[in-house]
């Protein structure tokens, strides 16, 4: 499938994923989204988080450790290449969001071994113009995934706001 096609395929994905934000992390993980991802990661604080939420995340972890997620174990040694801060922040997000636990140690153990490396070789790449305009290209493309995210999220902020209210012992009044 061509470049076109697989876009197509992942803004499919992406917009049925909305529904759970550990979910649609993970898709852009696997796709290699990883500018999408990083910005996503942030708007996680605008979810609401709840046990199962974190409970995901806590098993997204021990996914990032197997088979499925081999490439983007191996791609924290590119640290040259452009997606590779992109990679470290979307990760670096996901382990501020974990509580100290098990996952959290694991998640950091794995992130301080891909920054030792990164130390050691030094790599700091200066963005040729080429690279700033992939980048802003990308920024614009992960923008309107974004604003499909935040319409969904929305949407299941309202139904549960409704569902809580409908269950309320006291009558609320809209129109107030």
């Amino acid at each position: 499938a061509g470049g076109a096609e697989k876009r197509r395929v992942f803004t499919a994905l992406f917009s049925c994923f909305c529904h759970n934000p550990v979910a649609t992390f993970s898709l852009c993980l696997l796709a290699q989204a990883y500018h999408l991802a990083a910005s996503l990661v942030n708007k996680f604080s605008q979810v609401e988080i709840t046990v199962g939420f974190l409970m995901q995340i806590d098993k997204l972890v021990q996914l990032l450790e197997s088979p499925i997620f081999m490439h983007l174990r191996l791609q924290l040694l590119e640290v040259d290449s452009q997606e590779y801060p992109a990679l470290i922040k979307a990760l670096y997000g996901l382990l501020m969001i974990l509580p100290q636990s098990a996952a959290f140690r694991t998640l950091a153990e794995r992130l301080s071994t891909a920054c030792a490396l990164q130390q050691t070789l030094s790599a700091c790449p200066s963005a040729d113009n080429t690279q700033k305009r992939e980048f802003q290209k990308a920024q614009k493309e992960s923008g309107e995934l974004l604003q499909t995210f935040d319409t969904v999220q929305l949407m299941h902020a309202r139904a549960r706001k409704e569902v809580l209210a409908s269950k309320s012992l006291t009558p609320h009044n809209n129109d107030i």
